[in-house]
């Protein structure tokens, strides 16, 4: 661990948490803070995150969802982190190409397409003639990673002394999670194993994504496919806006919603269209998976929002794993109701999605919710995937799309089915707790009995042996009754 990185992330860092500090004591008072003052503040945290590099960049997406830590000016602030960053020179890169992948390269170009804080992509020639595109580690970024995430783990404990604990605990919990997705990130093997499972599960669209020709751990060569950037004015002015939105929604939304992997990171940088109108999709290392009964329960959560019942919101959100254990939840019900009465009787899905995530974070970030890490990366997908959407038609709304995918799939019957499953199993089991024989302590059979007999012995024996005897007998029988069970 360096001395002088680490004295450079205190130095940096320690101003940003106090102000930070300062900002949750006062919203957590109930104290009303100008927007201005947060968003001024909410741009220098980030600003000090993109200095730091590589590390803080992708620490920063990640907290860009996390609505029980930040507030909403912090997270929009934090979705300013595209990952673009100057690129490393072509020689640093190029030994690590040809060493890994050279047995499938001809030629690359010295210039790369794109440029990201792990890593970077080249246009080159397969020895078969054809035009791939090559993506590569930034050369070092293995030990940078490593050697922040060392002084994050030694200090992290000692932020108990500014901030709550509650919180200390979930920074610990999110930061432990990070640790390890960031160097899965960093395996093309894996990505490679991501983009073939998304190709799957979107077969039947008119979606076009590269094949892998050769994966390592620190280079992946693909097929080129060039395209238009889905936002570029050549894209929007040669296909309809409105249909090309729905159609990059839907290609996103459809795997959470019917499949278990997804594409995480729909910004525009990753999304072209060709001449024909297929979509194109690069860029699979940031990818999700999603259960079956997660995925119920989110829909459950658009319903019962949308119909304004915070009782079977707060049960969703327990099964979900977004209650904290401490949480009165009948408490926790009466604030949801408040919040639902505060969108003023507009349904869910006419509401904008801007408003929807504005009630939701301050939800997370005064109640005692968590955001638990199988729908972080959900909620983080959807938000970065309106921006897109609305970058392609400025009308675009999420959650009227996102009601029309679930009727179009017969979702919204699965979700009421898996509500009524709630109440029978909640009756269900009430009924066979009841029919539970209740314990009973077997009984024993006492053995008082046998002190009676004696004490009887005393009478006859104070007629023919006196009533000394006769006494010393009937004590004997009664010590013996009382000390028998």
């Amino acid at each position: 661990m360096s001395i002088s990185r680490t004295f450079t992330i205190l130095r940096k860092m320690t101003p940003r948490l106090l102000k930070y500090r300062d900002f949750r004591r006062r919203i957590l008072k109930g104290e009303t803070i100008p927007r201005e003052e947060l968003e001024e503040e909410a741009k220098r945290f980030v600003d000090t995150m993109i200095e730091l590099g590589p590390t803080f960049i992708k620490l920063g997406q990640v907290l860009s969802v996390r609505a029980d830590v930040l507030p909403q000016e912090y997270m929009r602030e934090l979705q300013r982190l595209q990952d673009e960053v100057p690129p490393a020179p072509f020689e640093e890169v190029k030994e690590t190409i040809f060493k890994e992948a050279g047995d499938v390269i001809r030629e690359v170009d010295p210039t790369p397409l794109a440029a990201a804080s792990l890593g970077q992509v080249h246009r080159g020639v397969s020895k078969d003639g054809k035009e791939i595109a090559i993506k590569v580690n930034r050369p070092g970024v293995e030990e940078i990673l490593k050697a922040d995430i060392s002084v994050i783990r030694t200090f992290l404990p000692l932020t108990r002394l500014i901030l709550d604990s509650s919180l200390v605990e979930t920074l610990k919990l999110i930061f432990r999670q990070f640790s390890t997705r960031i160097f899965e990130e960093l395996n093309y093997e894996r990505e490679a194993f991501y983009t073939e499972k998304i190709r799957e599960e979107l077969e039947g669209f008119r979606v076009r994504i590269p094949n892998t020709i050769k994966a390592t751990r620190h280079v992946l060569v693909m097929e080129y496919i060039p395209g238009l950037k889905i936002t570029s004015q050549e894209a929007l002015n040669k296909f309809d806006r409105k249909g090309l939105a729905w159609r990059v929604f839907k290609v996103f939304v459809y795997p959470v919603l019917k499949g278990e992997y997804f594409h995480a990171d729909p910004h525009p940088g990753n999304i072209a269209v060709d001449e024909d109108g297929n979509i194109i999709l690069y860029d699979f290392g940031m990818a999700g998976y999603i259960d079956r009964e997660t995925r119920i329960k989110l829909i459950r959560m658009y319903v019962t929002i949308s119909r304004g019942d915070p009782l079977m919101l707060v049960n969703v959100l327990d099964q979900l794993g977004a209650v904290q254990p401490y949480a009165d939840r009948k408490v926790l019900a009466k604030g949801f109701e408040l919040m639902i009465k505060e969108m003023k009787g507009v349904p869910v899905d006419q509401l904008e999605l801007d408003d929807f995530n504005r009630l939701a974070s301050e939800a997370f970030f005064k109640f005692p919710l968590r955001l638990p890490e199988k729908i972080a990366l959900y909620f983080r997908m959807s938000s970065v995937l309106e921006g897109t959407c609305r970058m392609i038609d400025p009308e675009f709304d999420f959650l009227p799309n996102l009601v029309r995918i679930v009727e179009e799939e017969g979702l919204m019957r699965v979700a009421l089915v898996d509500e009524v499953m709630d109440y029978v199993n909640y009756f269900s089991t009430g009924i066979k707790e009841r029919m539970l024989k209740q314990p009973s302590l077997p009984r024993k059979r006492e053995r008082k009995w046998i002190g009676i007999p004696v004490v009887a012995a005393s009478i006859p024996a104070y007629f023919f042996l006196g009533d000394v005897v006769s006494l010393l007998i009937a004590l004997l029988g009664i010590t013996v009754t009382l000390s028998l069970p």
